[in-house]
Parts: structure tokens; sequence; C-alpha cells
């Protein structure tokens, strides 16, 4: 807190709280540091990661996450607050580099008087990002979310910028609950020395809590399941509502280059003071960001958008040719350095072949007008799709019962059938809708194989019941359930999803799985051409290739502890195990397992699988 000690000569004391470590007693540790003196070592363990450990490259992923800003400059930020007019504003940017949305300057947001900071504390270390929660004298709380340097600093510029905007298309034009942003800096040149955002702190309990994903069936339980899947899909549909002119990402009118400012991102606008609020720029999806900090914004630009509504096919293309692109370039990085360890110029050139066959097959994947697709006109519109959908970034406030959806990193906008399920009912596994009928034999099974098959029933229920809800809210768009167009979308997918270097192996199964159904889709109008013969051919020797490497990798994720969370563990769990001996330290940033065997048996915990 900010010691009212006002005799001369003294320094001024913020209280800083890193909620993320607490003593025993459940209290958050405190630190007390100047305010006028950034280079206090008590500040330290304020800015760096705590809430894992990795087993491989600990120090160099912690010191990647580490959210050192200027205190002295968010300081001065809050000072300049004072109560607009209520008007609506163009975002303003000073000579400092911050951007105000002062619009959002109001009683209810920021209070009314006293914009002294009383107190910072580390509330939230996230996959992306960080939060810090700032209370102001007048009691007031904010949030300081700061990602951390994952990407290139252009691609946590684009990001920045496009939440921002998508937050403030959410809250002025669709009405939906989500936190009011404050100001933002989309570059570390700003006067925090770091990109932020600064936004509403919304205080209440988490829609998660309700989330009870493996709870037996009833009625009972088919309701509570409910609860959580209709607020999410409610939210969902609100959105679905609006189409867009081109496919990509939203920012505010300024932040695109012209010829993006030329075309209105949507149509039918009458209030004149939203009409060159907004516009439609390159897609911020995670997928045109991850693993790509080594190519330049020039060098990315050729891919991301953004693209004519007419030709969302260009998408999948376009995806393609960015991993292409990328993969390339560390391949001749490696072939130019023939004593390379660092990476395999064979496993480079597999992966090449995948996305090579991703192109060649990406313009083919779907026919917009086919008349096999229900709907088809209705499912290929630009529409707002949010990767962060899900009932963690749902906050229900005590007060009022209000859900306020929180978090936008990477939203995008393309075509309602490329989208994915949210993470928490998604499921990709052989669906089973009734255990006792699906399973021959499942009664006299033992309890292991049973929970087996369980734990597949209740993820198809899940799954189901997010159908269900959006058969209720949108039924014209219902064609994205369907199996075929899972299965024609699959190899996007999977792309989209690559975040390791051997996932291209089910990017590459899912086009090899396409093979087996291309005549009927073909014969049925479902994609892009009338040639019956599948793009890619593939001979027995390199489906049985790509069968025993995908199996093997498979059974390294399953067998290899914490291989599905890329080696992070909880830090209290990596505390324990490293207490009992389990996890042991080779001294250069590293550790291993000493006794797989022992953690066999342990559960997944939660932290793991939402990792």
């Amino acid at each position: 807190m900010i010691l009212t000690k006002t005799a001369p000569r003294l320094p001024v004391f913020l209280r800083i709280a890193n909620i993320a470590k607490r003593s025993l007693s459940g209290k958050p540790d405190e630190v007390f540091t100047s305010l006028n003196n950034a280079s206090d070592p008590a500040r330290n363990q304020f800015f760096q990661y705590t809430w894992g450990s990795w087993l491989k490259n600990n120090k160099v992923e912690r010191a990647r996450r580490e959210t050192r800003f200027s205190i002295e400059a968010i300081s001065s930020l809050v000072k300049t607050f004072k109560i607009e007019d209520g008007a609506l504003q163009k975002p303003q940017t000073t000579a400092d580099g911050i951007t105000s949305l002062k619009h959002n300057w109001n009683k209810d947001v920021i209070g009314e008087s006293n914009y002294e900071i009383k107190s910072i504390a580390s509330i939230h270390e996230g996959k992306h990002h960080r939060v810090y929660r700032i209370t102001l004298g007048n009691g007031k709380n904010l949030a300081l979310r700061i990602p951390y340097k994952l990407d290139s600093d252009f691609a946590i510029e684009q990001s920045i910028k496009s939440e921002a905007a998508t937050l403030d298309f959410l809250n002025l034009k669709l009405g939906l609950n989500v936190p009011k942003v404050v100001a933002f800096g989309a570059t570390k040149t700003n006067a925090l020395q770091v990109p932020f955002m600064l936004m509403e702190h919304i205080e209440g309990e988490l829609l998660m809590r309700k989330w009870d994903p493996m709870v037996p069936s009833s009625e009972t339980a088919d309701k509570a399941l409910k609860e959580v899947i209709d607020p999410v899909m409610d939210f969902q549909a609100e959105a679905l509502e609006m189409t867009f002119n081109k496919f990509g990402s939203l920012f505010f009118f300024d932040d695109v280059a012209h010829e993006h400012q030329l075309t209105l991102p949507y149509d039918g606008e009458t209030n004149e003071s939203l009409k060159n609020r907004w516009r439609i720029g390159p897609s911020v999806e995670r997928a045109f960001s991850r693993g790509k900090k080594h190519l330049s914004a020039q060098d990315v630009g050729k891919f991301n958008g953004p693209w004519n509504s007419t030709k969302p096919l260009d998408l999948v293309s376009d995806l393609a040719k960015i991993q292409l692109e990328a993969l390339r370039q560390r391949l001749a990085l490696v072939q130019a350095d023939a004593g390379s360890r660092l990476e395999s110029a064979d496993e480079l050139n597999k992966q090449i072949s995948t996305f090579e066959h991703l192109l060649k097959i990406s313009q083919t994947l779907f026919n917009p007008e086919s008349q096999s697709i229900m709907n088809a006109v209705e499912m290929f519109k630009p529409r707002m799709f949010f990767p962060d959908l899900d009932p963690l970034n749902v906050i229900v406030q005590k007060d009022t019962g209000k859900q306020y959806f929180i978090d936008f990193e990477h939203t995008c906008i393309k075509p309602f059938i490329f989208f994915n399920y949210p993470a928490f009912v998604a499921y990709q596994g052989a669906k089973i809708y009734n255990l006792e009928e699906d399973i021959p034999g499942y009664a006299e099974m033992d309890d292991v194989e049973k929970q087996q098959y369980q734990f597949m029933f209740y993820k198809t229920r899940n799954e189901r019941l997010w159908e269900y809800a959006l058969n209720d809210k949108r039924h014209d768009l219902i064609a994205i359930a369907s199996p075929h167009a899972k299965v024609l979308k699959a190899p996007y997918l999977q792309a989209l999803e690559c975040k390791t270097d051997k996932d291209y192996l089910f990017v590459e199964n899912s086009i090899v799985q396409l093979q087996a159904m291309w005549n009927v889709y073909v014969a049925n109008g479902l994609v892009n051409t009338q040639e019956s013969a599948f793009p890619i051919s593939y001979t027995q020797e390199q489906l049985d290739q790509h069968q025993q490497e995908l199996e093997n990798y498979q059974m390294e994720i399953v067998s290899q502890p914490f291989a599905a969370t890329g080696g992070w563990i909880p830090q209290d769990m990596f505390d324990v195990l490293q207490l009992q001996g389990i996890i042991v330290d080779d001294g250069d940033g590293n550790y291993h397992i000493e006794n797989e065997a022992v953690l066999k048996d342990m559960p997944p915990t939660q932290a793991e699988e939402s990792k």
C-alpha cells in the first residue's frame, strides 16, 4: 500500500503482494518496495514466474515469462485519470506510447477521485500472460495484463491492438459483458517499458467451479452441465449474429494499413460514431505467431490476411504456406551449418512434406456452395471466433449474477464451419453414446476397463450437450456437427493446433483418413473438385511408416510423464516430487524423472489438462 507518510525526504513505499506464492498461514507474501527505486532487489520476485517449472530448459522458459514493468509509470498513468463526459471518443495515443479509451474513464470503472495506487498484487499467471490487480486509493480495482515474451514483438503488438479493439466492439456494438479497456501499450517502447493492457477488474467466481465433466449421467447431472454450457453458448450465439466483410481480425481504424481502411468491417451501421471506429486487418490467430519468432513481420504479412470473404479456402492455403515458410527457413539454417545438432534435417523435411500435402488439398477441402452442406452460404460467412471460449474465462459476479467473459487473445474472423469446439467440451476420440449397448461385455469388465470407456462416454455426452445447445440457438449452423464436416476440416484444425514438431503427424493422419472417403465426398459435391482421384498419392510403405511413427509418438505422449504439458509441472507438485527425489536436478537447468513408475498411477491434475 502507499503509506501516508508525508515527511520530507522520506521515500514513498508501495506494497506489492504476490498471490501466487502464499505462506503456510494462507496469506500472500508481501514485499515492500520503494516507489522511487526501480533497481530495488525486493521487486525481482514480483516479476518472476512462479506457477510452474519445466523439466527441460526451465531457466529459459521461466525467463520468457518474466513480466518486469515500470511501477513508477503505471503510478503516473493512473494519476492522469479524470472523469470524462461520457461521449465516445477515438482511441488517443500519447507521446509516451500509451493508448487510452477515455469513454471508459467513468466512475463505475475508475472511481471518482483519489487516483493513487494503494497496492499491486499478482493474481494470475496463465499460459500466455500474467495479470496484476491494481487497487486504487478509492477502492476501485483494475487489471493489468502483461503478455509473456513467447512470440515476436510484432506478433505481440498486433495481438494487443486487436484484442483491445475486439473488447471495444463486443462492448459498444454487441453490448456483451466484457471488461472495459482503460488503456494499453502495444509495444515495449511505452512508458511501462513492456506491452500491456489495463482494464476493468471483474470480481467474482469462475464459472468453471460449476463444471464437473465426469459426473455420472442423470437428469440432474445434465441440468448441472447445461448451467455451464448454456451461458457460454449464449455468448457465442450473440456474437454469431454479426457477419463481416472480410476474414482476418478486428482492429481500430488507425491500426491497420491504408488499403484495409477502405473496406467497412460490416454492413448496415447507422451509428455515425461507430462507422469508422473499427476495421478488419491481418489475422492474429495463434497459428500465425506460434513458432514464428524467426520470421520477419514482412514474411508473416504475406500469409496472415485479411482475406476476401468470397475465398474462405485461402485461410487453409495460407496457413500451410506460413508453416512451410517457417520450416524452410529452419531447414536452411541447418543445411548452412552441417555440424548442427540442434535440429534434424530429416525431421524438418518430414514436416515440410506434410504441409505441402495440406497446401495441395487446401483449395479442394470444401465446396462453399455445396448443396450437401445445410445452409452452406451461412456456414462460410465471416464470423467472430473466440479461441479461449471457456468457463475458465467466465467470471460470475456474486452480487448481480452477471457473467463476464474476460479473455479474447487471438480472436479472429473466419467461416463458422472452420470453428473448433471450445476445449472444455471438444472430444476427438471414439464416440460412445450408450455404455451397455455400444460396448459388448461392458458389464463383465473390471473397474479399470470400465473407467476407460466411461471417460469416452462422458466426453461424448459433453460434446453432444454442446451440439444440442447450438442446435437450439442456431439451428441454421448445425451442419458443423456433421461427421463429414469434421473429417473434412480436420487437417486444417490439426494444423492450427501444432504445438510441437511431432504434431505434424496428426496433420498427416487427418489427411490420410480423408483419403478413404474422398470418392464419396466428390460424388456428393462436398469438396471443391470433380476429380475422384485423391490429390495425394501414398505408397503402402509410406502409409505403414506413417502409422508406425504416429503410434510411437502417441506412446511417447502416454508413457512419458508430463509429455502432454510439454514438460511443465504445477509448482506445488514439482516441489513435492523434487522433495521426494522423483524429480532430480541435472544441474544445467534441466531435470529428469528418477522413478517414472511412481507417477504411472498418478491421475492427471486439472492444471496439466488445461495446459
